[in-house]
C-alpha cells in the first residue's frame, strides 16, 4: 500500500472525485455498454439503475462507459445518455474510429452534455482531425493511454507521455493540454500475456509518483487475453472480477472493469478492497476517508 512524495490531483467531474492519495477517496469503476452486436437499449437501462442503487449503497462510484462502433448508433447512444443517465451523473465514451469520435463530439455538444463526458481515450493513434475535433467540442475529462510499442516497461509508458515515444509529434500529455483538457486520466495499458502485461500495474505508482495524475487500467483486458482459462469457466470469472483489486491495492484511482454485467460482483468487491486500504493507510499514513468512502458509509 501506498503514500506518494508527489502532490496528488483531485479531478471532480458532475460531483465524482478522482484522483487523491490511496485511501482518501473510493476506487471509481467504469462499466462497459454496448460492447457487443446492436446495443439493447431496455438491458441496459436495468443495468445502469444497477449500478446506480450499489453505488449509492457502497459508496463505490460506477460509471458507465459507453462503446460506439458504428456511425449508425451515435445518434440512439446519446439519445439514451440524455434520457437514462441522471442530469448531474457523468459517462463516458469508448470509440476506436476518429472519424466516429469526430462525429459523437458533434452530437455531445449539441445535446450540451459535453461537461459530463469523460473522452476513452487519447493515444498514440491520435489523429490531427481528432485533434482539432477536440479543440472545438471540448469533454471535461479525458483518459490517456499510455501504450508504448517500443517500450512495454513502466519506463516505456512515461515515454509516451512525455514525448510520444517519437511516435507523435509531441508527447500525449503535450497534446492534451494544447486540447486545453486539464482532467486527465491516465490509463496504464494492460495488455495481453506475454506482452508485460504485469508492467500494467507495476506502472500505476511510478505514474502517480511522477505526475501525481489519476491513474488506473483496465486489467480485465489481460484475463480476456488468457485463454487458457476458458478451460475453467468458473474460474474465469472470478479471475477476472478480482483482477480489479491489484489496481487500489497499488495505489490506483479507478478500474475499467470490462462489461457492465459484472457490475454487482465487481462493485462491493473493490468496496471491500478499499476498506482494507482505508484502515492501513489513515493508521500509517494518515489519510483520512472522505465521508462518502466505502469505509465510512458500510462500517458503522
Amino acid at each position: 500500500m501506498f503514500s506518494f512524495t508527489k502532490e496528488q490531483k483531485i479531478f471532480d467531474i458532475s460531483g465524482i472525485s478522482i484522483g487523491g492519495q490511496p485511501g482518501m477517496y473510493p476506487t471509481v469503476l467504469f462499466g462497459g455498454v454496448f460492447f457487443k452486436g446492436e446495443p439493447d437499449f431496455d438491458d441496459a437501462k436495468g443495468h445502469i439503475q444497477t449500478i446506480l442503487d450499489i453505488s449509492k449503497q457502497t459508496g463505490t462510484p460506477t460509471i458507465p462507459d459507453f462503446f460506439i462502433r458504428k456511425v449508425e448508433y451515435i445518434q440512439p447512444i446519446i439519445s439514451f445518455i440524455e434520457k437514462v443517465i441522471p442530469r448531474k451523473y457523468p459517462f463516458s465514451i469508448d470509440i476506436i474510429e476518429p472519424s466516429i469520435k469526430v462525429e459523437t463530439l458533434e452530437h455531445l455538444a449539441e445535446k450540451k452534455l459535453l461537461s459530463r463526458t469523460i473522452y476513452n481515450s487519447i493515444h498514440i493513434g491520435i489523429t490531427k482531425e481528432e485533434i482539432e475535433a477536440l479543440k472545438k467540442n471540448t469533454p471535461e475529462m479525458v483518459i490517456v493511454v499510455a501504450f508504448n510499442p517500443k517500450n512495454k516497461s513502466p519506463d516505456g509508458k512515461i515515454e509516451v507521455l512525455e514525448n510520444g515515444a517519437h511516435l507523435t509529434e509531441n508527447g500525449l500529455l503535450e497534446i492534451i493540454h494544447k486540447i486545453g483538457i486539464e482532467k486527465i486520466l491516465v490509463d496504464t495499458a494492460a495488455l495481453a500475456p506475454g506482452e508485460n502485461s504485469g508492467a500494467a500495474i507495476a506502472a500505476i505508482p511510478v505514474i502517480k509518483e511522477e505526475y501525481g495524475l489519476p491513474t488506473g487500467c483496465a486489467i480485465h483486458n489481460v484475463v480476456e487475453k488468457s485463454r487458457w482459462l476458458n478451460d475453467f469457466p468458473l474460474a474465469k470469472k472470478t479471475v477476472d472480477v478480482a483482477s480489479n483489486t491489484s489496481i487500489p491495492l497499488f495505489g490506483g484511482d479507478y478500474a475499467i472493469f470490462g462489461p457492465i454485467e459484472n457490475a454487482q460482483l465487481v462493485i462491493p468487491l473493490i468496496a471491500w478492497q478499499d476498506i482494507l486500504v482505508s484502515e492501513y493507510v489513515e493508521n500509517y499514513f494518515g489519510v483520512t476517508p472522505v465521508a462518502s468512502h466505502p469505509r465510512r458509509k458500510l462500517l458503522k
